[in-house]
């Protein structure tokens, strides 16, 4: 065996080991003593919420369900008036449709035309290298992504946890959160009024400024990207496919896209992602505007005749906070930015936080201990499962701004390897599996091998190009 397979076998021996012996020493809550016995015991008398979440987006609503389907006492404030709206590309992957199948209401959204279901879906790279193809026959029962409003989207989970037994309340505005050590309770008080509600635990899940968590201490830093939506009229535009993905060189890592809804109405998108210091948040107007134009893939999409309403936009902020919990107090969703950097996508990182934390918190009232020790290993828990993808995420963000060749490569391979192909790197993209499986055999030998076609392609191209001129 050569030496270098060896020293490969030792360091993958070591990393297992590292982990291993990592998660076996990782404490577990029922090491932690119990402070509030009584809590575990499920009454609708108690004279306090056992969990109360602030904001009823995806996150929030999710983790409310899922307290309320294990019997807690849950509280959902939602400082608006459902339906109402959010801004982002609408795009909800295949982990969180199975989260809307668990909850009864992916049915719902379809029957009542207000989801429609990808089949064709793909991207264009930065040197115009595409490929669309369909997904349905390779991926089966679940499709791998929806297009759902989230003025849809946000009201049908939030009402499917009323339903289960979470107490929403609407146009309840959180205007300051105070704890008491003496009772161990927080105190929410209602913006613009004398309301007032005690929870034993605080859920932020107000979204990415997350006011709340910034008033406490917890988040620090200011969101650190955009996006734009703006809604094309169905009819007016040329687009063939349910979800295509814009790769323009100068503005790498960030993207453009467009995903069908239903009646064949478009969301047209652009994510300013950070990594590019030419391209800035400040920048996303111009990106947004100058695309639909200058960018030969999307006006040929759109069309001379679309109909694009005017652009609305909504702060991002991406890779996870290093801190979601503090004592009696756990973060969620768009706040403790559960968003990828590589996608600008949070939905289904939303949802499935928001039931780690449902199923975390159900175990921490079971012992009746929220100590900030305690709530660690909540963010453990969501780091184990996808928040530490996201560093990769950060370095494939880095590979495609310096190198958009690597788009070019991937674009090609997916032309040569048609939708199984596909499906396997929506799958990474989306964070079904960990980006560190592109690295791979069955990616990286296909795309290098690409990769060096294009490069050889390119060098003749250019060497005959000097001919001529000669």
């Amino acid at each position: 065996m050569e030496f270098f397979e060896i020293s490969c076998l030792v360091i993958i021996f070591t990393c297992i080991l590292y982990i291993y012996h990592k998660r076996k020493s990782q404490k577990k809550i029922t090491d932690f003593p119990s402070k509030y016995p009584d809590d575990k015991i499920k009454n609708e008398e108690k004279p306090h919420y056992d969990v109360a979440i602030c904001g009823a987006g995806p996150a929030g609503s999710t983790c409310a369900y899922y307290l309320a389907k294990l019997g807690w006492k849950c509280l959902l404030l939602e400082k608006k008036k459902f339906p109402r709206d959010k801004y982002c590309g609408d795009a909800v992957c295949k982990t969180a449709i199975e989260i809307l199948m668990d909850m009864g209401i992916y049915d719902q959204l379809i029957r009542e035309n207000k989801a429609h279901v990808a089949d064709s879906g793909g991207l264009c790279s930065p040197g115009g290298l595409s490929y669309v193809g369909r997904s349905k026959e390779v991926i089966g029962e679940i499709p791998a992504a929806i297009a759902c409003k989230r003025l849809h989207l946000d009201e049908a989970i939030a009402k499917a946890a009323k339903r289960i037994g979470a107490d929403l309340r609407e146009e309840w505005s959180v205007n300051e959160a105070k704890f008491d050590n003496s009772t161990g309770l927080w105190t929410l008080y209602r913006e613009g009024s004398t309301d007032t509600l005690k929870a034993r635990v605080l859920v932020c899940a107000d979204g990415s400024p997350s006011r709340l968590a910034t008033q406490l201490g917890l988040i620090s830093r200011p969101p650190d990207s955009t996006c734009s939506r703006a809604y094309v009229e169905g009819g007016t535009h040329k687009f063939k496919a349910d979800g295509v993905v814009f790769y323009n060189k100068e503005m790498l890592p960030g993207y453009s896209a467009l995903f069908r809804h239903p009646n064949d109405e478009l969301n047209y998108c652009v994510y300013i992602i950070p990594g590019n210091p030419k391209v800035t948040p400040d920048d996303l107007k111009y990106w947004h505007d100058n695309l639909q134009t200058k960018d030969p893939n999307i006006s040929r999409a759109l069309g001379k005749e679309a109909k694009i309403e005017r652009m609305n936009a909504a702060s991002l902020r991406l890779g996870g906070e290093d801190v979601s919990y503090g004592h009696h107090v756990l973060i969620v969703g768009d706040a403790a930015g559960m968003i990828d950097p590589l996608t600008g996508e949070g939905i289904h990182h939303a949802m499935e936080g928001g039931k780690i934390a449902a199923l975390f918190l159900d175990e921490a009232i079971k012992q009746g201990n929220y100590d900030s020790d305690v709530m660690k290993l909540y963010h453990q828990q969501w780091m184990n499962k996808f928040g530490f993808d996201f560093k990769w995420s950060m370095i494939f963000c880095q590979m495609m701004y310096r190198f958009p060749i690597l788009l070019d490569a991937s674009a090609a391979a997916l032309q040569r390897k048609g939708d199984k192909f596909l499906a396997k790197w929506a799958d990474i993209m989306t964070g079904r599996v960990p980006k560190i499986y592109m690295l791979k055999p069955e990616f990286s030998l296909t795309i290098g091998y690409e990769l060096i076609r294009l490069l050889i392609a390119r060098y003749s191209a250019s060497k005959e190009n000097l001919n001529k001129t000669d």
